[in-house]
């Protein structure tokens, strides 16, 4: 009978560590060029995000009470103006008349006061031919006469800064008369259509300037993801690291099976290790992936959503209300130019009005002083005549009208005091008129529409920029996406290197002493070079019995002493 013979089977080697490194290293290259270049176009898209919401800042800032909202409100104000033109110049008539009648009473005044002097000249000259030279006359009628001469050559004077004014006063009406002739052209039809498409236009940039600050919120919380995605795409470098310690374990074996220290077919606990490192790299590698793929989409919505909110646009509606305003500031050229002229000569006939207030109480208090000299100089001359013979008397006749004059200078003068009144007053009144007029000037609204054309031209540009900066941020989030995909697919490559790592036979070693040694060195090693704690973690659970796990936690000062035997306190 034949003898039955037991043969024990010989343990299957482990897998070709070279070969398992090039399988790795045929992953991480993909995927780090994946990576790389995914990262690439979310920085960037951030460039791009950044360019949006400093673009919509600008928008907000210009059409929401910026240099656009006040050229508009100044605009308003320009229409309000010009609809109070006609009434302006209907109040500024009333006190071109007043301003005439006080001209007219000072210039009859002063007339009269040219009449007095010329008498009181006379008069002067009779006393000197009265007194037949004596001395004491023969002085006070010079004296007298030189001052009559003065006063003269300062009331000619103001008699010719009277006429000019009288002349400024009609120039002015003229131009009155012109100005309401336009208005009666274009009103009130143009300041309607200013003030109408000034507020359009206002309620217009308005709305622009809130949907700028709507996109801004969508663009910042784009803003907000993109950098929580690019400090996500980290995860191919965490992914990276893992493997990198799985090929120095791979290393480690590859090195202890060339020196024949440890069989092939002992290496199983190594292995077992490098089995478990590897799934759970793909396992964590799946989850982050589809993590970010999912933070991608999201992102891609949001910017879908970015180009819907900026379908509005900033381009036909303010250009057509602008041409519009142009159109009406056109038609009110004539109108504006006339304004401009009457407010500038307005302002200069103004000026000249309060010259000659001044120059009119200077006149006067000088016509009181003279009145006072002559006054003066008849008391004196009287009083000679008391000790004149043979003269004293006609010469007193001669000074009591001369007396007589002198009172009706001081009467004059008061009266010339009284009149200038007439002038002053309607003149600060036209002068505040002026300052509320003023809103009106051509030049000023050119300004204004020019700056409201220059802001609504920013506002398109950024507009544009905003535009195309989201079509190329969705450009780059595909890219991104695409890129993704593809190193997600890179997983049933990681789990394949796990497969075979962790095949069963990869379990079958010896548990003698030295078997146990060598893998517990090749452990050890590579447990140094881990980074992550889930790594040591991932270690501990998949070592045989027979081996030593990691220190996870730091034993405790006291750990392992016991205090019965601490007798330091005694």
């Amino acid at each position: 009978m034949a003898v039955l013979k037991l043969v024990a089977p010989t343990p299957p080697d482990a897998p070709d560590p070279a070969s398992l490194k090039d399988d790795i290293q045929a992953i991480l290259d993909p995927m780090n060029e994946c990576f790389n270049s995914a990262s690439t176009q979310l920085c960037h898209a951030v460039g791009r995000i950044d360019s949006i919401v400093t673009a919509l800042t600008e928008v907000a800032r210009i059409f929401d009470g910026g240099v656009g909202s006040d050229a508009i409100d100044g605009l308003r104000k320009a229409a309000s103006s010009l609809l109070n033109v006609r009434e302006v110049v209907k109040q500024r008539s009333g006190e071109i008349t007043i301003l005439h009648d006080a001209a007219r009473e000072v210039r009859t005044s002063t007339a009269e006061v040219l009449r007095c002097l010329q008498v009181l000249d006379i008069y002067g000259m009779n006393v000197k031919i009265t007194a037949s030279g004596l001395p004491q006359f023969m002085e006070f009628a010079d004296a007298m006469r030189a001052k009559l001469g003065q006063g003269s050559r300062e009331l000619e004077g103001l008699e010719h800064m009277l006429v000019a004014l009288t002349k400024s006063l009609h120039e002015m009406s003229q131009n009155d008369r012109l100005l309401d002739l336009e208005c009666s052209k274009v009103f009130p039809q143009v300041p309607d259509t200013l003030m109408r498409e000034a507020g359009n236009l206002q309620a217009h940039q308005a709305s622009l300037g809130q949907m700028a600050r709507v996109i801004s919120a969508t663009a910042m919380a784009i803003q907000t993801e993109l950098h929580a995605a690019i400090a996500a795409i980290q995860i191919g470098d965490r992914v990276r690291q893992r493997f990198e310690h799985i090929v120095k374990g791979l290393d480690l074996i590859e090195r202890a099976l060339a020196d024949a220290a440890l069989p092939s077919h002992e290496a199983g606990p190594a292995l077992a290790v490098l089995a478990a490192l590897s799934v759970a790299a793909a396992t964590e590698y799946s989850r982050d992936t589809a993590e970010l793929s999912g933070s991608l989409v999201r992102l891609r919505a949001q910017c879908d959503k970015l180009g819907e909110l900026n379908h509005g646009g900033s381009g036909d509606g303010d250009r057509d209300m602008l041409v519009r305003i142009e159109t009406s500031v056109g038609e009110a050229h004539v109108l504006l130019r006339q304004l401009d002229r009457a407010n500038s000569e307005g302002m200069a006939t103004q000026d000249f009005i309060l010259r000659t207030v001044d120059e009119v109480n200077k006149r006067a208090r000088s016509i009181s002083m003279l009145r006072l000299d002559v006054q003066h100089m008849a008391i004196n001359i009287g009083l000679s005549c008391r000790t004149a013979q043979g003269v004293g008397r006609p010469v007193m006749v001669i000074a009591n009208e001369i007396r007589t004059y002198s009172d009706r200078l001081d009467s004059i003068a008061d009266t010339i005091l009284g009149t200038q009144r007439q002038l002053s007053e309607p003149c600060h009144r036209l002068q505040e008129r002026s300052v509320d007029n003023a809103a009106a000037s051509g030049d000023l609204l050119g300004t204004f529409l020019a700056t409201i054309s220059d802001c609504n031209q920013k506002g398109q540009v950024a507009m544009a920029l905003v535009e195309t900066e989201a079509q190329e941020l969705r450009t780059n989030l595909t890219s991104a996406m695409s890129l993704l995909e593809e190193a997600s697919s890179l997983e049933r490559s990681m789990l394949r290197v796990g497969e075979t790592l962790g095949h069963d036979h990869a379990r079958e070693a010896g548990t003698d002493h030295a078997t146990v040694n060598i893998n517990q060195g090749i452990l050890d090693q590579l447990a140094r070079t881990y980074t992550m704690a889930d790594e040591r973690e991932v270690h501990n659970r998949s070592i045989a019995p027979a081996y030593t796990p990691i220190v996870t936690v730091p034993p405790s000062p006291t750990e392992g002493f016991d205090d019965d035997e601490d007798d330091g306190l005694f």
